[in-house]
């Protein structure tokens, strides 16, 4: 990405893009804004005009929405940042899928987190299309029937189905995905991050090192300080602070 990143703000909201391009002088100098849209349609053309680096788009639009639009430009070829008031079932798509998302109103500091990523991006065309795919796909399909997350390999995303995630495990700065058919995938990405991807999908932390999937918690043991075991027979001890929260879960 270079020096400037030049930037394009699509919202059909004049007063929100009026809003944003204040946020982005005070807060994120090297981002350059080189088109304000407040329509889909213009946002389409000046795309296709430009060439950004970026786009900070909003999806709730008429005549068409952010996702139809991104629909029209496969493949692409620049970084998104979707911006969205609240809509819990776009939230779990956008985790889902490891995009980048700001809510409205936005958060200054969290706008900075955004831009950071993308300045530290030297991003794969092949990662951020997969990224897109992936998103499409979870909006297009009931969140509730088989969803995926996506997780960095070494030259990529792999899709791992939610379902078949027993728990999570830390690992340094990677996380140990285990699996029900007995793999192990190492990824990546801290367990915090996992954890935000997963909280909505009745995943629990039930302690610094562990995250697991309730769908597939056997039993819950109040001895020995508190510990679980899995349905593949792992056992690990439940932190003080986080038994109660289980508990209720289970309750």
């Amino acid at each position: 990405m270079s020096e400037n990143i030049r930037a394009i703000l699509i919202d059909d909201e004049p007063f929100c893009t009026a809003g944003l391009v204040i946020e982005l002088e005070s807060t994120c100098p090297e981002v350059e804004v080189i088109a304000i849209c407040n329509s889909a349609k213009d946002g389409l053309q000046q795309i296709k005009m430009l060439d950004p680096d970026v786009v900070f788009l909003d999806i709730e639009m008429p005549w068409m929405n952010g996702f139809e639009l991104i629909e029209l430009l496969q493949p692409i070829d620049f970084e998104i940042i979707f911006i969205t008031a609240y809509n819990q079932f776009a939230v779990k798509a956008f985790r889902l899928s490891a995009v980048d998302y700001l809510m409205k109103p936005i958060d200054t500091s969290l706008l900075r987190e955004a831009v950071d990523r993308l300045e530290g991006r030297k991003a794969g065309k092949l990662v951020r299309q997969q990224k897109i795919s992936q998103l499409l796909s979870n909006i297009k399909s009931p969140i509730s029937s088989k969803p995926k997350i996506s997780v960095p390999n070494s030259d990529g995303l792999d899709l791992i189905s939610i379902d078949e995630i027993i728990y999570c495990k830390a690992s340094s700065s990677y996380t140990e995905i285990i699996l029900s058919d007995g793999n192990t995938k190492l990824v990546s990405r801290v367990l915090k991050d996992i954890s935000f991807q997963l909280e909505s999908f009745n995943f629990l932390r039930i302690h610094q090192s562990y995250l697991i999937n309730m769908e597939h918690l056997k039993s819950f043991h109040r001895s020995e300080g508190g510990f679980v075991e899995m349905i593949n027979g792992d056992k690990f001890p439940v932190s003080r602070g986080r038994k109660q929260e289980l508990i209720n879960r289970l309750k």
